[in-house]
């Protein structure tokens, strides 16, 4: 075999292994969170409630101004975004007399799925539907197949001009991302729109599953290893920078015109992501495996042994799963039924912990300073925030290998997504181990979490600052 071919040969086992191992799991109940971060910042929550406002109304009003908004974006996206694919000439958006399609316009212009729904509305628990409201169908805000895990909540109804406060806002649009904003965009994707988008073939993820297809745009692997890098360089072609930097900027211009509550919004979908690179599985190919066991790995794989690469991929797909399972319940049960055994808000909330700063308080340029925001900047989420989560990486695969039940993240013959057991993992796993030893699990996935805490509100006060 000459070298060539061999290394050909290792990229389309990395291509496959990556786009089967890269689940998009979020971080579960991103409104949970994000209100716990937005509410302890003063300058959101001393802030005016605003009257909401229909997004049509607002690219009406700022039409001719947001093309040039959007302009700036993609001048700014060509120069700073790793192998960006640039937005076709005949998708940008331009205001015209016709108002009935400025929102399907607006949507292909900034490349997100055309049947994203908008409506007007803030989340709540749907174990305590608020009395006397009309509640929204989840298939009303969101147009994923599978919405089970957004049953958690109801959608309450507003209705233009009626006020809500900006932590309402942000919370619910927190989440919004995570609705099938970002599915199908990718030319093998089979949509029509996914074939004009000029996005070219997904890099990785699971281009036949809608939520996997979102993938590239949920995830960082900026600081893998160069020597993986070199065999998958599709690795680089992430566009989560560019969704933040977006929605930084048409939140600012919306403020900027007094269209507050879609300042709030896009805001909102901003946050999202850097709470998406937060998660080390999101910033991590493969968390758990060095380098030169992947590249054993493949090279089994092209010899013929493909046991070990399938293995590898189902373990980190599950233990993924597994922990945002485990992380969403106890931000469940703390935030929603007052159920807190091991402090994780006081420690969230707590931008002074000792837990998290003996950890990670300096890496490359990036120090945690104890009870001091940080200053945004636009490579902020790629050198920092996504470099602290992939270097929690290995320590936390091992802990949930460690911990979680065993048949979860241990038995490659399992799929997890499959269990409806998985739901039960907390009450599992205090079966299984004392509550230090879950405590220190939860300790560590919550450090992780407190990144977003962190960096999300450097990205507030920049906007609204």
């Amino acid at each position: 075999m000459n070298s060539k071919l061999f290394v050909n040969r290792i990229t389309v086992v990395l291509l496959l292994l990556i786009s089967v191992s890269t689940s998009v799991y979020p971080w579960q109940h991103h409104p949970l969170f994000t209100k716990l971060v937005v509410e302890t910042l003063p300058e959101v929550k001393n802030a005016n409630s605003v009257p909401a406002e229909t997004l049509e109304d607002f690219l009406t009003a700022e039409g001719q101004n947001i093309s040039q908004v959007l302009a700036n974006v993609e001048t700014w996206a060509k120069k700073n975004i790793t192998m960006y694919a640039p937005c076709p000439q005949d998708l940008l958006f331009s205001p015209t007399s016709n108002t009935s399609e400025i929102k399907t316009r607006f949507f292909k212009a900034i490349r997100i799925n055309p049947n994203t729904k908008t409506p007007l509305y803030i989340v709540r628990f749907s174990n305590n539907p608020p009395e006397g409201k009309t509640l929204l169908d989840v298939k009303d805000v969101c147009i994923l197949s599978n919405t089970k895990e957004f049953e958690v909540f109801c959608f309450v109804k507003l209705n233009k001009g009626d006020t809500v406060s900006p932590i309402d806002i942000l919370a619910s649009a927190s989440n919004e991302p995570d609705y099938g904003m970002d599915t199908g965009l990718f030319a093998d994707n089979q949509t029509e729109f996914g074939a004009v988008y000029g996005f070219g073939t997904q890099p990785f993820g699971n281009p036949n599953l809608d939520f996997g297809s979102q993938a590239p745009f949920h995830m960082g692997f900026f600081h893998e290893n160069p020597i993986i890098t070199l065999f998958a360089p599709f690795l680089k072609q992430s566009y989560v920078e560019y969704r933040i930097y977006l929605y930084k900027e048409l939140s600012k211009f919306a403020f900027e015109t007094g269209h507050d509550y879609w300042g709030w919004r896009f805001m909102g979908w901003g946050l999202h992501y850097l709470g998406d690179l937060s998660m080390p599985y999101h910033t991590t190919a493969l968390p758990g495996y060095s380098a030169l066991r992947m590249l054993w790995i493949y090279l089994l794989d092209i010899l013929g042994w493909s046991t070990p690469k399938n293995n590898a991929v189902q373990l980190s797909s599950n233990r993924h799963l597994a922990i945002e399972t485990f992380m969403g319940t106890l931000y469940l049960n703390a935030v929603r039924d007052g159920k807190d055994p091991f402090s994780i808000l006081e420690i969230y909330n707590n931008s002074n912990n000792k837990n998290n700063n003996n950890e990670f308080r300096f890496a490359f340029g990036c120090p945690l300073y104890e009870g001091k925001i940080p200053e945004y900047s636009d490579d902020l989420p790629r050198k920092c925030l996504a470099l602290r989560s992939h270097n929690w990486a290995r320590q936390l695969d091992k802990l949930i290998s460690k911990i979680l039940p065993y048949r979860f993240v241990n038995d490659p013959s399992v799929e997890l997504n499959d269990l409806e057991e998985r739901n039960n993992i907390l009450n599992l796993t205090l079966s299984e181990h004392n509550s230090e030893e879950v405590r220190g699990l939860a300790d560590m996935a919550n450090a992780s979490l407190f990144l977003f805490n962190y960096y999300g509100k450097s990205y507030i006060l920049n906007i609204i600052k």
